[in-house]
């Protein structure tokens, strides 16, 4: 109980240490972005994504106010607003995830896009599909 409580507070800190601008680009090959709730869901966070010079991106996402024990899942899109488009199994970021009692949910994996091609990140409840956050990678 308490290394959950550590990791909680070491997530929190990690998430709070990353810059606050919308999309704030380190590099090249680096970008920070921040969840925006959709709604009023109330659920934010942050989307790290890195380009892998084999090629695709490395996706990492923190989302803070979920409901806990709720599962969701996160896509990325190739438009700016997290707007459904077709999509496969390989436009899911680790799969399914579920929210700690704290309310938070992690997930993390590499997409075959390239970060150029990735323009939003979601969170979405896994049971409706309903989107809660959306992260706007190159406004």
């Amino acid at each position: 109980m308490k290394n959950m409580r550590k990791l909680v507070a070491l997530l929190a800190l990690a998430v709070l240490l990353v810059p606050t601008a919308q999309a704030a680009p380190n590099n090249d090959h680096t970008i920070h972005v921040a969840l925006q709730p959709v709604g009023g869901s109330g659920v934010t966070g942050r989307v790290n994504l890195v380009q892998l010079s084999q090629g695709g991106t490395h996706i990492n996402l923190v989302a803070f106010g979920l409901e806990p024990g709720s599962n969701h899942l996160s896509l990325y899109y190739d438009n700016h607003q997290c707007d459904l488009e077709p999509y496969s199994e390989d436009d899911i970021i680790g799969g399914t995830y579920t929210a700690n009692r704290n309310g938070v949910g992690t997930t993390q994996g590499k997409v075959d896009d390239d970060l150029d091609e990735i323009n939003s990140v979601s969170v979405r409840d896994a049971g409706t599909f309903t989107l809660l956050a959306c992260a706007n990678v190159h406004p």
